[in-house]
């Protein structure tokens, strides 16, 4: 057999050959399956906990006024939680490559990525959502508009991201390990895998979510802020958002809209697990750009 031959049939070469049919297949289709649902859950759950933490700004969701507000905000959350994971992904395998632990690899990404996305999202859905109460006009979403959206609550939206979300998916994989060789040593058979892995999911990101409860109401809190034109401390709002946030809810900082925001962060590490949006770690979309 020649060598052309034998190289044209390595692993590797192969890999290379079928990139982008591989991303297009296999990893795109996760990638926007967990944008689009968890855009749902994180939409559906958010405008509640912006009415709460509105000071009676805002009024009671009516149906049609939720009906109103999820139509114009799903579209956006949905296509930037997918552009968020995607990204998230091409620098956890980076980070990966350059010999970074697998789990810390996974919060940095969350936290990093996650920050500038989530923050976007959520501001710009407080913002949607003023603008429909007040019959204002939307803001054209523009690059400008983008940049703008990440400055409220900036530094509690990276503590929320890396230690919720970030620390849910690192935790699970151990969490899962630790469950199935518990049941062997008493003698029990484990669950199926995707129900072992959607279930630690769901329990690591319960926690999570608990314990930064008091960073997401903060952020929102900042977030309301940047829609209501507040000047002092603008754009990030770093401590008048958290003297804000204790003033008006007190003790409850660390758990009001716990129960809503744990369906998101819980649902969504549950999910994570079963998608896998890190599947094919050798395929990936950084790499078919440099070709």
């Amino acid at each position: 057999m020649s060598s052309a031959s034998l190289n044209l049939s390595s692993p590797s070469m192969a890999a290379t050959e079928s990139g982008p049919r591989l991303w297009f297949g296999e990893v795109l289709p996760r990638l926007c399956s967990a944008g689009g649902v968890i855009g749902v859950i994180l939409v559906n759950s958010t405008m509640p906990q912006v009415v709460k933490t509105s000071d009676g700004a805002m009024p009671k969701l009516t149906p049609s006024l939720w009906l109103r507000m999820g139509m114009r905000i799903l579209p956006k959350a949905g296509g930037l939680k997918a552009a968020q994971y995607g990204c998230m992904r091409e620098m956890k395998l980076g980070l990966d490559s350059l010999g970074c632990n697998p789990a810390v690899s996974k919060m940095l990404a969350f936290g990093v990525i996650g920050t500038g996305f989530q923050s976007v999202i959520y501001n710009l859905l407080i913002a949607d959502m003023y603008k429909i109460h007040t019959g204002k006009n939307p803001q054209p979403l523009t690059v400008r508009t983008l940049v703008t959206g990440t400055m409220p609550g900036i530094v509690w939206c990276f503590g929320r991201e890396t230690f919720s979300m970030g620390a849910g998916i690192a935790l699970q994989p151990f969490v899962a390990g630790y469950v199935k060789d518990h049941l062997a040593q008493n003698g029990y058979s484990a669950p199926p895998p995707k129900l072992l892995s959607f279930v630690t999911g769901f329990a690591t990101g319960g926690v999570t979510a608990l314990a930064t409860q008091w960073l997401h109401n903060t952020t929102l809190v900042a977030g309301r802020m940047a829609a209501q034109g507040v000047r002092e401390e603008a754009p990030h709002y770093t401590a008048g958002s958290l003297r804000t946030a204790y003033r008006e809810l007190g003790g409850s900082l660390f758990y009001m809209n716990y129960p809503q925001r744990m369906c998101l962060i819980a649902g969504a590490c549950g999910f994570f697990a079963l998608c896998d949006i890190f599947h094919r770690p050798d395929v990936r979309c950084m790499g078919l750009v440099l070709r």
